[in-house]
């Protein structure tokens, strides 16, 4: 996996692996709707051995967020 957008209900997610050490990473993401960026999240818990399972665990957390801010939208209306 690299670190190519994903789209999820109408927004975007980049995952970001952050390298802790030689041997770690943690998760992170950015979240973005019609081009602006909406979320930032970095070193999400845990920390993972391969780079790629960081990536895969940043946009299952994403997706949570974008369905918190899709309900909250939700509610608004």
């Amino acid at each position: 996996m690299d670190h190519q957008q994903v789209e999820y209900k109408g927004y975007g997610i980049r995952p970001i692996a952050v390298p802790q050490g030689e041997d770690m990473y943690f998760g992170g993401y950015e979240i973005s709707k019609d081009g602006k960026v909406v979320s930032v999240r970095k070193n999400i818990m845990p920390g993972f051995f391969y780079r790629d399972a960081a990536l895969i665990d940043s946009v299952e957390h994403a997706k949570l967020e974008i369905e918190n801010l899709v309900s909250m939208r939700g509610h608004a209306d």
